[in-house]
């Protein structure tokens, strides 16, 4: 609309300006250096006009005449970058299908092409590593390293080849560099936090939870989680080099972060147990227990209990009382009858507890009251068979490698793994070479929910150790683990 009004108006204007010369006629004489012109007003008009013109057709053809080197450099400089592109393109195809020779080929190619040798020593980089010539990729790192652009991606590639290679001192500290030029970046993160796990800095771990917890990396109850399981780490090394006072503090800092930390309690209960500071491991129990009962706590709650066998049934009761129902609670109280000599109290807590699940620890105890109780030595040596066919018990085994240990610690000593040690009951396989496989139709329904047959191989797992995975409970009454 704007450039219609527009020609309009300018066509109105030389129309107008054409009728008014012709209206108005006139004669010019011109005398410039022995020449004369004589001519009307308008061809004086129109001659000024087509020398405008003139003019004006060669300035713009000196302006493209002066402007072409510009011009033609940027056609020829787009048609490097697309070739450029297009090598670098297939550069990654070929790393991605590991042809190391055609990646390199590709290489040359996109360092012809394309002026930033950014893309090129990356992609040089990754086929010498996927060629196998760690050092050859460290050196294109390396000189990635002279640009601030290209500076982080570089101290990734030295991380990764330094971790691949086992060198952690070398990887921690490729990791605080690049975490100090991206300090939310989610990857370098996790990976700076484990090799601070891996060199003990709880304290620098600590730190970083605060940028994990900026970036999002971990969800709140990780970060609490976490946050537990480093004070926690701190209070080990406490007591290991005897510093009590501060262990103790440490460990009630980790169960106000996280107050069904079993860990925690564990060790908060034990060392004061140790200290003969019976009634403040008691209070750490009793307030353990009515969220994460654990055989541990109760263990260590029996151990400071005084009097005879009868007011210790009864503390045993008060204890039991804030969580009655679960399966700890009637094994601590079975444990606590059967010594008092109370065998109804002991048998009712014990079929309780077998009948959500039976296991080895179960039939131990029930043998021992038989025995204890009838003198049958038969029926005590029936239950004791049927122990070694039961679930197996639970027991501290890392989550990582399947270790077990004879206590709940912050980093499993075999992997090394941090907070990967619950209380859990193993993986039971056997061969049953009793039983023939059969067709569907001719086997019998199974009468062990927790048992899985297949082709003659029985393999029994705890259903309920997925539930109580995420807490590090239910430890064995009949064999108690050290604190």
């Amino acid at each position: 609309m704007i450039r219609l009004l527009t020609f309009v108006l300018i066509t109105a204007a030389l129309v107008f300006c054409t009728v008014w010369f012709a209206n108005n006629p006139g004669n010019m004489t011109i005398v410039w250096l022995g020449y004369r012109f004589d001519g009307s007003i308008g061809m004086v008009a129109l001659g000024l006009l087509a020398l405008t013109a003139v003019l004006v057709l060669v300035w713009r053809g000196w302006t493209i005449i002066a402007n072409s080197p510009g011009w033609l450099g940027r056609l020829l400089g787009s048609r490097r970058r697309k070739k450029g592109q297009q090598a670098l393109t297939m550069g990654l195809l070929e790393l991605a299908s590991g042809d190391v020779r055609q990646a390199l080929k590709h290489t040359r190619a996109v360092d012809r092409y394309l002026e930033d040798d950014t893309l090129t020593r990356l992609l040089t980089a990754q086929a010498a590593e996927l060629d196998g010539n760690n050092e050859a990729a460290k050196r294109q790192f390396e000189a990635m390293l002279e640009k601030p652009d290209s500076a982080f991606f570089g101290l990734r590639g030295l991380l990764q080849l330094a971790l691949k290679s086992d060198d952690r001192e070398a990887a921690l500290e490729y990791a605080e560099r690049a975490h100090r030029l991206r300090p939310r970046n989610p990857s370098v993160i996790v990976t700076l936090f484990d090799l601070l796990l891996t060199s003990k800095r709880w304290d620098r771990a600590l730190g970083l939870l605060v940028d994990a917890q900026k970036a999002s990396v971990f969800g709140e109850k990780e970060l609490t989680h976490r946050r537990a399981l480093l004070i926690t780490a701190k209070a080990e090394d406490a007591i290991a080099s005897g510093e009590n006072a501060e262990a103790i503090k440490l460990l009630r800092k980790a169960l106000n972060a996280e107050p069904d930390f079993t860990g925690a309690a564990v060790l908060l209960a034990g060392l004061y147990r140790d200290l003969k500071q019976d009634s403040k491991a008691c209070d750490v129990v009793i307030q353990s227990w009515r969220t994460v009962p654990s055989a541990a706590l109760g263990s260590i709650f029996r151990e400071t209990l005084t009097g005879d066998a009868l007011a210790q049934v009864k503390s045993v009761e008060k204890l039991v009382a804030n969580n009655p129902d679960h399966v700890e609670s009637q094994i601590v109280l079975a444990e606590a009858a059967l010594e008092a000599d109370l065998w109804g109290m002991a048998r009712s807590n014990l079929e309780k507890a077998m009948a959500t699940k039976a296991e080895a620890r179960h039939y131990r105890l029930m043998a021992d009251l038989a025995l204890r109780e009838h003198q049958d030595g038969a029926k005590a040596r029936e239950l004791l068979i049927k122990a070694s066919h039961a679930n197996p018990d639970p027991d501290w085994r890392c989550g990582a490698c399947g270790t077990e240990t004879d206590r709940w610690v912050v980093s499993c000593p075999s992997c090394h793994s941090f907070g990967s040690v619950e209380w859990r009951a193993p993986l039971r396989i056997h061969q049953d070479e009793t039983v023939p496989p059969k067709p569907d139709a001719e086997k019998p329904a199974s009468k062990e929910p927790a048992a899985i047959k297949q082709e003659g191989t029985v393999i029994e797992h705890d259903k309920d150790a997925d539930a109580s995975d995420d807490v590090t409970n239910h430890p064995k009454a009949a064999s108690q683990p050290a604190v």
